[in-house]
């Protein structure tokens, strides 16, 4: 959507072509019926240095749907708690302030703590090159950060980053979410979460929006194959179901595995893309579990839980209005979620009990309580080391057919920021493209 919304508010013609009947990519919500909201495929959470997200949502007029938290945050293991809270202080001391209240790490370790997100940053900036080669974990060895501190800390911050463990995750792309985040504006550092479903945040604003910048949604149609000329130049697409629609540009907003089953010109997508289309075929799941209790349950927004299969606990209500029932709706969420392959509902949410009533006491005996399961299987790029050095950029090798999504090179973990900032780098290099010229198409038509 936020290609589309850029390419036509450049000029261009743009037709959408959508697999599915709604939009909103991996960021929507669906019916329940036996609750009194809709349910999120999975709880998304911003920060405020998502310039790009927080830009797309300001031009669909959804920014008031969302809740700045601010950088809050309760973090629990067997026994203890600690709070990372920043107050008001300004940049760049707001994250010495969160961190020197923070009671899971000594005073030793919390100074340690601070000196190691300076030195984290100027090692990114000195020798970018080591980065790209080293994992999150032998950065941090690297940088003096002892395992107390990576476990009560930096992991669980890298863990909801890049949606890879930090000893598979690339240091290049933690570096740039610490940069961004700890060391620009005061407010770079807020967390901002939808205070709406995210059907009313992204793909129902989404679609008002390119309603009116005069896109034409194509819905429930998947791209088969993309047409080449002679020459070489992409002229269009066809779809599954057979239909045919001519264009100056392509651009392919598809995760790899998608793309890899495509036919361009007659050829494997691998063929004609390159290599990188291989080695971006592994993607990481998430799996979340909400929860809608009986009674109404005193917590915090966001509350981080250590040493534990469930990383974090979302307090709906905190942040959402608009419910009806009296009990509270949580939303648990496990990252990085490859363990939990080939476990049923009932095992997932047998885990999630267990640690909740270990971890989070004020929700007292979950009986009565309703469990809603949903796994996104392909959450994310796996934000490894190698999947990382693969990332192409928006250009291809064919003229004409351009790259856009979070998994392309924007230099950010495969995010709503990343997916975002991609539309930038298409809207370049169109523009650098020379039209076709054929009278029945206006220059910049793009499907």
């Amino acid at each position: 959507m936020a290609t589309a919304l850029r390419l036509a508010d450049g000029g261009h013609r743009v037709r959408l072509l959508e697999r599915r009947p709604f939009l909103g990519g991996r960021a929507y919500s669906f019916p329940e019926t036996s609750w009194d909201v809709g349910v999120d495929n999975g709880q998304h959470a911003l920060l405020g240095c998502y310039r790009e997200t927080l830009g797309f949502l300001e031009r669909i007029g959804a920014a008031d749907r969302l809740h700045w938290l601010g950088l809050r945050v309760e973090l629990r293991e067997a026994g203890r708690r600690g709070v990372l809270d920043a107050g008001r202080t300004p940049a760049p001391f707001h994250l010495v302030r969160a961190l020197g209240g923070y009671r899971l790490l000594s005073r030793a370790e919390r100074l340690r703590a601070a000196t190691g997100a300076v030195r984290l940053v100027v090692a990114w900036k000195r020798d970018p090159a080591r980065l790209a080669r080293e994992t999150v974990t032998e950065l941090l060895e690297r940088l003096g950060q002892t395992e107390a501190i990576r476990r009560r800390l930096w992991d669980p911050i890298a863990i909801a980053a890049l949606n890879v463990h930090p000893s598979r995750a690339s240091a290049a792309l933690f570096a740039v979410v610490v940069e961004r985040a700890f060391f620009g504006r005061t407010r770079d550092a807020a967390i901002v979460l939808p205070a709406a479903p995210l059907a009313d945040v992204f793909g129902g604003p989404g679609a008002a929006a390119l309603g009116r910048a005069g896109v034409d949604v194509v819905a429930r149609s998947t791209v088969q194959s993309v047409r080449v000329e002679e020459s070489g130049r992409v002229v269009g697409v066809r779809t599954r179901a057979g239909a045919s629609y001519d264009a100056d540009a392509v651009v392919l907003a598809l995760p790899p595995p998608a793309i890899a089953r495509l036919d361009v010109g007659g050829r494997p997508a691998s063929a004609v893309l390159g290599s990188w289309v291989g080695a971006l075929q592994t993607s990481v799941p998430i799996v979340s579990v909400h929860v809608a209790t009986e009674a109404p349950v005193a917590l915090p927004a966001m509350v981080g839980l250590l040493g534990t299969t469930t990383q974090w606990v979302f307090h709906t209500d905190r942040f959402r209005e608009g419910r009806r029932s009296r009990g509270s709706l949580l939303s648990c969420v496990v990252s990085d979620a490859g363990a939990l392959e080939g476990w049923d509902d009932a095992a997932v949410i047998d885990r999630v009990g267990a640690e909740l009533a270990a971890l989070v006491p004020e929700l007292g005996p979950l009986r009565g309580a309703r469990f809603h399961v949903v796994r996104e299987r392909h959450a994310t790029m796996a934000a490894t080391v190698e999947a990382t050095a693969a990332r192409p950029g928006v250009e291809t090798p064919c003229p004409g057919l351009v790259l856009a999504g979070d998994w392309v090179r924007t230099g950010l973990p495969a995010t709503l920021e990343s997916a975002a900032a991609s539309a930038g780098l298409v809207a370049g290099a169109l523009d650098r493209l020379e039209p076709l010229g054929r009278p029945d198409l206006r220059r910049g038509e793009a499907a």
